[in-house]
């Protein structure tokens, strides 16, 4: 497929030839510019967790097998991933790593390692995966990750240590925020909202001194960066819908994006269209519900796609909405995005992992590409030091998250720089009630909000039951906006995608309708995907 881009040139898209079918497969670029690719089920070895490693190029030549054998699952883990690291003789899976002997490129003995977190971050109280991300420095030695709790996500930052047959994990630091506001020095009775460092991380940048990150944003969910030598937190993407990873190619002058801009029935859009400033509150207890059904429910059986979209970063940051980007994704929409997502180090080509939906039938994986063909790239950012936990302004001790009581219940009332407020509550309640409420607030003196938003939801973010959404909101001045919107969710199961209910309820109404307006453009939920 051949795409042609006023601002990108020629895109060339195809698969990578496999000399073998298989229903698990897994892509990334190496270093060296080789794809790592893993394949092989289950079935293989009678229920064992068994993997064929190898590299090739990416017109499919030249197949090399790095490692198989038995890789058993650890209970708390989120899978097998292979993250190479820059020495390009080793490969980081997780709970393991794997050493290849000279290299990945030409592996003549591959030894598997078993990689050590500390206790305490291992099996805490409320720990729900001691990790579902994973990503090593340029640097060879730090690794950071992003751990699963009840009540949301923590980020670490640590160093890879090797011992006589096994690695650990040793100065570790918590590099996500723990708290979220503080008292109001002019204002009695009122509080600042401090960085919001959360979500999942994605990929080292800038040479090791930088995180991407996703999850934040003034909107539903955008992609982030997260310093490690200074108190900022860059918003990269700017859409109304649900945005995740940006992955930053070499030059980090593109980028790769997980995002739903291009489904139109599934983007949540309606959600994010009208920006909402501080509403900590609500979008806490409802972001993971909106993953569910724009994401896994695509991934599962639901029409859409998440991307991915190639993108321009300074543009991305400096145009907001106005960059669109170009989607990448299947135009016959039946293969599904998964990660990862990966960079040739030549910046011209990009890859990433897609799959059929389960609902229609055996599942089958590619591996995807892109080329850009007129790109001229910038040189590589070199690897550079990473910032040890003394040099990062905000990081904490690396303990184990404290998860909150369920009646743990808050009452946060914020002063818009400019006049108004805004008051984030919530905990109260079974099911507990989480509320934003605007009163004439205003942090530029020029746009003005009004109104609630209110999220109803199960204690747990992953936990099955009903969530409801409502918003009665009015923007006014520079910019003009309302939200008249209901929204019922459910899951019936942990691991089940969320569901958008439109069947009539007690008032006699469809129990999800309305609509969301800004600045001309209106976007009505009967419009989405049931």
């Amino acid at each position: 497929m051949m795409i042609e881009n006023k601002e990108f040139g020629r895109i060339e898209v195809r698969d990578i030839p496999l000399p073998w079918e298989s229903e698990d497969i897994s892509g990334t670029y190496t270093y060296s510019g080789r794809v790592l690719v893993s394949y092989g089920t289950a079935k293989e070895h009678e229920g064992k967790d068994w993997y064929h490693v190898v590299t090739l190029n990416d017109d499919g030549t030249d197949v090399r097998e790095v490692f198989h054998g038995e890789i058993p699952k650890l209970q708390g883990a989120n899978g097998i991933r292979w993250m190479c690291f820059a020495d390009n003789k080793r490969i980081l899976l997780g709970d393991y790593v794997l050493e290849c002997s000279p290299d990945i490129d030409h592996c003549e003995e591959a030894k598997l390692m078993r990689l050590y977190y500390p206790e305490h971050l291992d099996h805490g109280e409320g720990i729900f995966m001691r990790w579902s991300e994973i990503v090593i420095a340029p640097d060879n030695v730090h690794m950071a990750w992003t751990m699963l709790t009840s009540t949301g996500s923590m980020n670490y930052l640590g160093r890879l240590v090797r011992e006589e047959g096994c690695y650990r994990l040793e100065d570790i630091c918590a590099i996500s925020s723990d708290t979220f506001f503080a008292p109001d020095p002019e204002h009695e009775g009122y509080c600042v909202p401090l960085p919001a460092r959360g979500g999942e991380l994605k990929q080292f940048i800038r040479g090791g001194r930088a995180l991407s990150m996703a999850g934040g944003g003034d909107s539903v969910s955008e992609s982030m960066v997260l310093p490690l030598d200074s108190q900022e937190l860059i918003q990269i993407t700017h859409t109304p819908g649900y945005e995740e990873t940006t992955i930053f190619s070499a030059d980090e002058k593109l980028g790769v994006v997980m995002s739903t801009r291009f489904s139109e029935k599934t983007n949540c859009g309606v959600f994010g269209l009208v920006p909402q400033p501080q509403s900590m509150a609500v979008r806490g207890k409802f972001i993971n519900c909106l993953y569910m059904y724009s994401v896994s429910g695509v991934r599962m059986f639901r029409k859409g796609n998440i991307g991915p979209v190639l993108i321009d970063i300074e543009k991305s940051m400096k145009e907001g909405r106005a960059h669109s980007g170009v989607d990448l994704s299947d135009p016959e929409g039946r293969w599904v995005y998964y990660s990862p997502i990966s960079w040739h180090p030549d910046s011209t080509r990009a890859m990433w992992n897609e799959g059929t939906r389960p609902a229609e039938g055996p599942i089958e994986r590619r591996l995807r590409m892109c080329r850009l063909l007129d790109y001229e790239p910038g040189q590589p950012v070199p690897a550079g030091v990473v910032p040890g936990k003394e040099e990062i302004p905000y990081a904490l001790p690396g303990k184990a998250p404290e998860c909150r009581p369920a009646e743990d219940a808050f009452s946060i009332k914020i002063k818009g720089k400019s006049g108004g407020y805004v008051l984030n509550e919530g905990g109260t309640g079974n099911p507990p009630v989480y509320r934003t409420v605007y009163e004439d607030f205003s942090d530029d003196g020029e746009t003005f909000y009004n109104g609630t938003m209110t999220v109803t939801a199960p204690v747990s973010i992953f936990a099955p039951g009903k969530t409801v959404f409502e918003a009665d909101l009015s923007v006014t001045g520079r910019h003009v906006g309302e939200m008249k919107l209901r929204a019922v969710f459910r899951r019936d199961d942990v691991h089940a995608p969320a569901r958008l209910s439109f069947a009539e309820g007690e008032d006699g109404k469809p129990e999800s309708r309305g609509y969301s307006a800004y600045d001309g453009v209106v976007l009505d939920i009967k419009d989405m995907e049931p």
